[in-house]
């Protein structure tokens, strides 16, 4: 059976995105609409109770990351672009972003990609 959303909406500070197989807690930042957000934290809470966790990207911001480090110098001038819990998605947005997590979910991959939360 594929994941559906169920509900999505502010539970401050963050969107919270509710499926049928897990919840997306996601930190959008003040100011920042969750349709628009390129860089954004996310929990993943499972009804067992464990927690995983990732930064999302897009393939746009990872660039405007790197061209901003060739200025400040940092990860040698922007010539790599590592992160532990990084994902990397084309589009923004919260939805975008929730449909690649379900995807991920649905084929067994979520847990391979996120990184696990101690309790």
């Amino acid at each position: 059976m594929a994941t559906e959303v169920l509900s999505a909406g502010w539970d401050s500070p963050c969107y919270v995105v509710r499926t049928s197989a897990f919840d997306a807690k996601f930190l959008v930042g003040g100011g920042e609409e969750p349709d628009e957000v390129d860089n954004v934290d996310v929990e993943v809470r499972y009804p067992d109770g464990s927690r995983w966790s990732a930064t999302m990207f897009t393939l746009d911001e990872v660039d405007r990351i790197m061209r901003r480090w060739e200025r400040t110098g940092e990860c040698a001038g922007g010539s790599y672009f590592a992160v532990p819990d990084g994902l990397i998605v084309r589009e923004p947005g919260v939805r975008k972003m929730t449909a690649v997590l379900i995807a991920m979910h649905d084929i067994g991959e979520l847990n391979s990609y996120l990184v696990r939360l101690d309790d």
